[in-house]
């Protein structure tokens, strides 16, 4: 257990802006969102370190955030995470939904247990509404905004909750980085003549449906796999350890079920029990020349085409909720609008996450 001074988390928080904002990433953005993923290991099969691909994320995500009639389509909502008002990007998040429509979403089943534990190619959560892309700057991480660029998905969700399958998912890294994985050079490497970089950005960027036809068919027994990759299943990267502790804590729970490639854990949980949903609220908003003695909180306006979100200072008093003139105007607020509001002891959470080695850890997962 890591034990943490007061002085040493008020220190940390006195380092964090007033400000902070999120809104959909515009096509503008694409070169700052490729400085921004190139800093990971590799991995992120949604964040794929190419402009091009990154160029392409974005127009499916502005298309999506602009579409007036819903269609039982896969949409695709990427947000970025700014270091104020016209600030840098430093981070990136998204929800995804009808997964595996367009495009084949395979995945392991972890079937028995003992000798009887086999994999199994399987395509379960077809159509489920996927949280993923999640990325913090390292620079920011000791600053706890990671939890908020986390959360601020499943708010996005609240705004318009009947266009997300009821089955939220979680595609976390696994053991895997520029070695390879244990996984994919056990099952894939040979067969491929690949190595895992090369075959994740061929068969998850340039080339998705023809992943269908390198699945292995039939039962695959664990126990005639080397002890290192058995070990590995269902284990996150150490860079998303964070990601996994905060999706626990919104009641996600491990599915038996492994991505194809790394075997990183699939998690899911019911849209409509997750916490920061749960424990929002829907206030009036006020504007307030300077917040004094406010606490942090993650602010949110607008529906799905007009969604954004802040990361500041509030005051909360009764049902009214008080907010810096500049966060006002960036929500584009009149008087006395409703926003959703999620807050947490600023202190606390901080602690929580040092203790938990969250804060220098990578907010990351697919």
């Amino acid at each position: 257990m890591i034990i943490i001074s007061k002085n040493w988390a008020d220190f940390i928080l006195s380092r964090k802006k007033d400000l902070y904002v999120i809104r959909p990433i515009e096509t503008k953005d694409a070169k700052s969102l490729l400085s921004l993923v190139i800093k990971s290991s590799g991995g992120l099969s949604s964040l794929q370190p190419r402009l091009n691909f990154l160029k392409d994320y974005i127009k499916a995500s502005e298309k999506s955030f602009s579409q007036k009639n819903y269609s039982d389509q896969p949409y695709k909502y990427l947000l970025g995470l700014y270091d104020g008002i016209g600030g840098k990007l430093i981070g990136c998040a998204a929800v995804k939904t009808k997964t595996g429509i367009n495009t084949p979403f395979i995945n392991f089943d972890i079937i028995g247990e003992g000798d009887n534990q086999h994999l199994k190619a399987s395509s379960r959560f077809k159509g489920s509404t996927e949280v993923g892309s999640l990325y913090l700057d390292p620079d920011y991480r000791s600053l706890g905004l990671g939890s908020y660029l986390a959360r601020v998905r499943y708010l996005l969700m609240a705004t318009e909750p009947w266009r997300f399958d009821d089955c939220v998912i979680a595609e976390l890294r696994g053991i895997c980085g520029i070695n390879g994985s244990p996984l994919y050079d056990h099952i894939f490497k040979d067969k491929l003549e690949k190595n895992f970089i090369e075959a994740d950005t061929e068969y998850f960027d340039r080339n998705p449906k023809s992943l269908g036809d390198i699945v292995p068919i039939g039962k695959l027994n664990t126990c005639d796999m080397p002890i290192n990759v058995r070990a590995s299943l269902g284990q996150p990267n150490a860079s998303g350890l964070a990601a996994m502790r905060l999706l626990q804590s919104e009641g996600f729970i491990f599915t038996g079920t492994v991505d194809l490639f790394d075997g990183g854990p699939i998690m899911s949980v019911h849209r409509d029990t997750i916490r920061t949903i749960m424990n929002s609220k829907l206030l009036k908003a006020n504007r307030q020349d300077g917040i004094k003695g406010g606490t942090y909180g993650l602010v949110t306006s607008g529906t799905l085409k007009n969604f954004r979100a802040i990361i500041s200072k509030t005051k909360l008093i009764g049902d009214n909720l008080n907010i810096s003139f500049e966060a006002f105007d960036f929500l584009s607020l009149k008087k006395n609008n409703t926003v959703r509001y999620w807050q947490t002891n600023e202190k606390n959470q901080f602690e929580f996450e040092q203790s938990n080695h969250i804060s220098h850890k990578a907010f990351e997962h697919t």
